[in-house]
């Protein structure tokens, strides 16, 4: 799947109108993005769509540097699980590199690449499809998230060694991009990079989290083996394990947060040979075998996790599934 983006992300946007006393809704209906949808991480918008909300903000908003005032707004959950695992990263290398890795979850058209060249560190990406027809303001967005990303982590004296950007200079707010920056900007360049001197990469950050960060890390490769494989089983299984902790997960909920009825759900469910019902059972044991293998959860929690009101119910369903009661589960695995 390409071409589209976390719904979450675009909450970004509205925050960043209401500041200035602006709206959104007008902004985002013209656009033809749900507002009742920017709150759901199951929800993905085109990225088609998302880009014009953001067209439609800077003829709304008379300032070239209104992109600089993400970093005002911006909370590591509005990038799934990617923003909470940046802020837990060790070092500055292993933050960007997540970035590399996973920004998939975030926005599927943008690639970044890190390398290390002349004891610098540089930071650059692409678009899949080598298309360059988004609006500047996405471009100084992107680079502000990141450097205040990265200044958060590791102080708030970090700078750039120089940014570069795909548009072309603004016309006037220069100061303002400077004082943000704080390094040379170059513009209308067919790179855009930021690069970092090489030996900030490695530096232990203060608020390192390496245990959360590897928790976090398989999320978002669950989540992008999902989006990669985009199919109504795979969609629903997802669905299925945001809502289980719950413990009252049903198909009428799953079914509203594909945006689909329940008897049409089922309906391609059973295309595929299978059922809601069967997917539920699934997807409890999968996580139910994970979390027994992973032993940072005792059988209890496990069990409120996957969606029991009881151990006991726990165990036996366990019992059907795997033929093993959890505890010789966990043994043997």
């Amino acid at each position: 799947m390409s071409g589209t983006a976390i719904a979450t992300a675009s909450r970004l946007l509205w925050r960043m109108l209401e500041r200035r006393g602006i709206d959104p809704a007008p902004v985002y209906k013209e656009a033809g993005l749900d507002a009742e949808s920017l709150d759901d991480p199951l929800v993905r918008f085109s990225d088609k769509a998302s880009s014009l909300a953001w067209t439609l903000a800077t003829e709304t908003v008379d300032d070239p540097a209104f992109g600089l005032s993400i970093a005002q707004v911006w909370q590591p959950s509005d990038f799934h699980s990617l923003g909470c695992a940046f802020m837990s990263s060790t070092t500055l290398r292993e933050a960007l590199n997540r970035v590399v890795r996973y920004n998939a979850v975030v926005h599927d058209v943008i690639s970044y690449s890190l390398v290390e060249h002349d004891d610098r560190a540089i930071l650059s990406y692409n678009q899949m499809q080598n298309t360059r027809d988004e609006p500047p303001i996405l471009e100084d967005v992107r680079w502000a998230v990141v450097l205040d990303g990265c200044r958060r982590i590791y102080g708030s004296d970090l700078d750039p060694l120089v940014v570069t950007f795909w548009h072309s200079a603004p016309k006037s707010a220069m100061d303002a991009f400077q004082a943000y920056f704080r390094c040379p900007l170059r513009f209308g360049e067919p790179v855009a990079s930021m690069a970092f001197p090489a030996e900030v990469l490695d530096r232990q950050l203060p608020a390192a989290n390496r245990e959360l960060a590897c928790a976090l890390d398989r999320i978002l490769s669950d989540y992008l083996t999902k989006l990669q494989r985009d199919d109504i089983i795979s969609r629903t299984k997802s669905a299925i394990s945001e809502y289980l902790p719950s413990g009252n997960v049903s198909g009428q909920m799953v079914a509203d947060a594909l945006h689909m009825s329940p008897r049409n759900l089922q309906r391609k469910l059973s295309a595929e040979g299978t059922s809601y019902r069967k997917l539920v059972d699934a997807v409890r044991q999968e996580l139910a075998e994970s979390y027994l293998r992973d032993r940072s959860f005792n059988v209890a929690e496990i069990s409120y996790l996957v969606g029991f009101s009881s151990q006991a119910a726990f165990s036996r369903a366990f019992k059907r599934w795997a033929g093993l009661t959890p505890q010789a589960y966990r043994g043997a695995a």
